[in-house]
């Protein structure tokens, strides 16, 4: 009875002494669930920024068909006898404008996208290598299986860590490609509704005052509903986290419009400020607050 205390109380010590407890070794019921949930969200942050690569490209195709289509009927119009002179107004010239930006902002979003993931070729030799450690120092008791253990669990954290890296920053490349995406969408749909209304402002044939007028109020509500359908990213229906219940991970939005702004300035210069600093570590923390 005493050896099979002194054989317990010499596993325990062990197990300290590794840092590591059983729940973190290969098989356990703790490993195995993190490990299943970090692959879900890595799965579906993967094939979101897919989404909306594909997304992007549709509208790109799109908007290069359109522009297309307006340049041919345009140049066939200059040569008829139609006049065309009312239809170019402030509406129609701004509603160009607005469906160029969303082509180039397509382009940009199909662009964006760097998903980060998977191990690389000194990933892969640092594993196979044998450990740069002296086995005499790590040889327990129990032999060599202690030291394939250790190897076997300290693997694994390393994994497991690699995977909420990965999350992290494929977190911030959804919120800059989600952005992006939900900006192009918005100018495309307003570049329609200023088409419109400058055909119908042209065929109506409103004073100079009146049209400008007109365009100025279009303006105004155009940007309202700009505002709020691009900041339209925390809607929350239980906004108050029960208690012993993780946070979780934006997975469809990446994280806040804050975040996808501070993002795409660092991706335009990679020099942060300590302002992107701040808001990239305590932005999310602050608006769940």
């Amino acid at each position: 009875m005493r050896r099979g205390r002194d054989g317990d109380e010499t596993e325990r010590s062990g197990e300290s002494s590794s840092g590591s407890s059983l729940d973190d070794r290969p098989g356990s019921a703790a490993f195995d669930v993190t490990h299943e949930e970090l692959r879900v969200t890595f799965d579906y942050q993967v094939g979101r920024l897919q989404e909306i690569d594909t997304k992007a490209i549709e509208i790109l195709k799109a908007n290069l068909l359109l522009i297309g289509l307006v340049v041919t009927g345009g140049s066939i119009l200059v040569q008829t006898d139609l006049e065309i002179a009312a239809f170019i107004n402030p509406f129609t010239v701004v509603g160009g404008l607005l469906l160029l930006a969303s082509t180039g902002l397509a382009a940009v979003t199909y662009t964006a996208s760097d998903i980060r993931g998977g191990l690389d070729a000194d990933a892969i030799e640092a594993i196979v290598s044998p450990p740069s450690r002296s086995i005499g120092e790590e040889r327990t008791d129990h032999g060599d299986n202690d030291i394939v253990d250790h190897d076997a669990v300290d693997l694994n954290e390393r994994l497991l860590r690699s995977y909420a890296e990965w999350i992290e920053y494929n977190a911030r490349v959804t919120a800059v490609n989600d952005l992006l995406a939900t900006v192009t969408v918005v100018s495309v749909f307003v570049a329609f509704v200023y088409v419109i209304a400058g055909v119908a402002v042209g065929g109506a044939g409103l004073t100079t005052i009146v049209m400008w007028l007109t365009f100025l109020a279009l303006s105004a509500a155009m940007f309202g509903f700009s505002y709020v359908v691009v900041h339209m990213d925390h809607v929350d229906a239980a906004p108050d986290r029960s208690p012993g219940t993780f946070e979780g991970v934006r997975i469809s939005k990446g994280g806040s419009r804050r975040r996808g702004t501070t993002s795409l300035r660092r991706m335009i210069d990679p020099r942060p400020s300590e302002e992107d600093l701040e808001t990239e570590d305590h932005g999310d923390e602050n608006e769940s607050d």
